[in-house]
């Protein structure tokens, strides 16, 4: 009778194993997993039990059934898919980066002051083999699920293809594995790391060597995660163009354009905003949006918020009859990104929003400022297009 089993030495205690098939393998006292005495064989497709290690450490005594198509079972063939690919396969050649991020090669490492920086850059496309067109498979490679894991001096970055279409083609071509594993050695001890993966298919992990560094770290901007929907709210609110992206797919958020006002989050109703911590910001309802807010007896028209408004929603105008002018907030559209806050001289406009920008953000109209620069980073545009 044919039987599962775990390799020690492969084995990373990531869980996944444990976690989708209990009835099968257990979490030893060791931190390792192992396969359960007289585990069921048929209630799972043995190729998905082996496949959900990202290490390979599943081992299958008996021989493993073909890989399942796009909906399982058998891969259905796209109806003339000969004569399409007979034009074409001579022409097609493959992409040396979609390639080299294939195999995890695809990475940059930067140097900072008590932690690095890690960028690995995941495929985007699926490579153009005979197989893709015989089955109809998208050229849009799915997203890569990924595992980080540190340990003394060493960081381990791991991807490998989820979606059984796809892995059907890893399991057909040699010149697309299905995984990939990074491993990173440092000269100083790793005591965490943090993570996140964006719209450009990026990984980005904060390795820290430093406690300190690591409990006080705030990454640069506003991430956008993947329960983002594409519904576009975000990109028309953001007050400096930062976000982009196209409908009904995920967004990105530039790093050096964002000035972390929190916006998008306020107005995404899809919990897809992360802040600088890690935490998600709070969606509010069209309602309790809070606007801005002038107070008369304190305006000198100046016109600083008149100035700097992205959406035109701020105008002066007369004060009781008198020779003074006053800025009018045009609430319907105002979104709440206080920049007409930070720009007051005269603590005159308010926006009733928790929100600290970093120092020096809105400055730039005044004398002896910042010029709207911070540490790292450009210019930053405060009016949209």
């Amino acid at each position: 009778m044919p039987e599962f089993s775990v390799d020690p030495p492969k084995c990373i205690a990531c869980d996944a194993c444990c976690k989708e098939f209990p009835e099968v393998f257990y979490m030893g006292d060791d931190t390792k997993a192992h396969a359960r005495a007289g585990h069921p064989i048929d209630k799972y497709n043995a190729r998905t039990v082996v496949d959900v290690c990202p290490t390979g450490a599943i081992l299958f005594s008996g021989e493993l059934p073909p890989p399942e198509g796009p909906e399982g079972g058998a891969p259905k063939e796209v109806h003339g898919w000969e004569l399409v690919w007979a034009k074409i396969k001579d022409s097609i050649e493959d992409d040396a980066d979609e390639r080299e991020k294939r195999y995890g090669r695809k990475f940059t490492t930067e140097k900072r002051e008590g932690y690095t920086i890690v960028r690995v850059e995941l495929p985007a496309v699926v490579p153009a083999t005979r197989d893709r067109y015989k089955f109809g498979i998208s050229p849009d490679m799915p997203d890569y699920a990924q595992q980080v894991v540190s340990g003394g001096r060493t960081l381990y970055v791991r991807g490998w293809v989820v979606e059984p279409a796809v892995r059907m083609l890893c399991n057909m071509s040699s010149a697309f594995p299905d995984r990939f594993s990074i491993k990173l050695d440092f000269e100083e001890p790793v005591v965490g790391v943090k993570s996140h993966y964006d719209a450009h298919r990026v990984l980005e992990v904060a390795v820290f060597h430093d406690v300190k560094v690591r409990d006080n770290f705030v990454w640069t901007a506003h991430f956008i995660n993947e329960a983002c929907t594409g519904c576009t709210i975000c990109e028309r609110v953001c007050p400096t163009n930062a976000i982009t992206g196209i409908s009904k797919n995920r967004h990105y958020i530039d790093p050096y354009l964002c000035i972390n006002c929190s916006v998008c989050g306020t107005y995404c109703p899809f919990d897809a905003i992360v802040g600088q911590q890690d935490t998600l910001i709070n969606y509010l309802k069209p309602k309790e949006v809070p606007k801005a807010q002038v107070i008369e007896e304190l305006c000198s028209g100046c016109e600083f918020c008149v100035d700097v408004c992205p959406f035109d929603c701020i105008k002066l105008e007369d004060f009781d009859g008198t020779v003074n002018r006053v800025a009018v907030v045009d609430e319907k559209k105002c979104v709440s990104c206080k920049l007409c806050e930070q720009v007051c001289i005269k603590g005159a406009i308010i926006v009733p929003r928790h929100q600290t920008f970093p120092e020096g953000i809105g400055w730039s109209y005044q004398t002896g400022s910042a010029d709207g620069i911070l540490e790292g980073r450009e210019e930053l545009p405060l009016t949209r297009n």
